[in-house]
C-alpha cells in the first residue's frame, strides 16, 4: 500500500487544532530570534543553514518559546525521523517486554450487559 503523502497526513492529524491561537505570532518570534538560521545542534546532510520551520524541542504539546526551534527542512526531517524510530524502538520493546501488573489491582469482568448485577471482582 503506498504511503499517504505529507499533505495527506497533514489533513487527516488533530496536531493543528492543538495549536494555541496565537500559533503564527510565536513561529514568527522563533525565526526572528533565530534569525533565520537553522538552529539544530548538529546539521543533517544537505542542509544549507537556512530555516525554513519551527520545531519542538521536546515533542509534544508545549508551545512555550523555550521549547520552539528554528530548523531547516533537512534537519527536521532527520530529527524527526529519529524521534519517531526512538518511539517505534520503545513500543516495540513494550510488546515483547510487557511491564508486570500490579498486584494489588483486582481483575474484573462485566457480568451482562444489561444486566441487573453491576461489575463485580473475580
Amino acid at each position: 500500500m503506498p504511503s499517504a503523502s505529507r499533505r495527506e497526513r497533514w489533513y487527516t492529524s488533530d496536531r493543528r487544532y492543538r495549536l494555541p491561537s496565537d500559533w503564527g505570532r510565536r513561529k514568527a518570534a522563533v525565526r526572528a530570534r533565530a534569525r533565520g538560521r537553522c538552529q539544530a545542534a548538529s546539521h543533517a546532510p544537505g542542509c544549507n543553514g537556512v530555516g525554513t520551520e519551527c520545531d519542538h524541542i521536546v515533542a509534544g504539546d508545549d508551545h512555550d518559546l523555550d521549547n520552539l526551534q528554528w530548523l531547516s527542512h533537512e534537519c527536521h526531517k532527520a530529527k524527526t525521523e529519529r524521534e519517531n524510530a526512538e518511539r517505534n524502538r520503545r513500543r516495540k520493546l513494550m510488546r515483547l517486554h510487557p511491564s508486570e501488573r500490579q498486584p494489588g489491582l483486582l481483575d474484573w469482568t462485566p457480568r451482562r450487559v444489561g444486566g441487573d448485577s453491576p461489575a463485580t471482582p473475580v
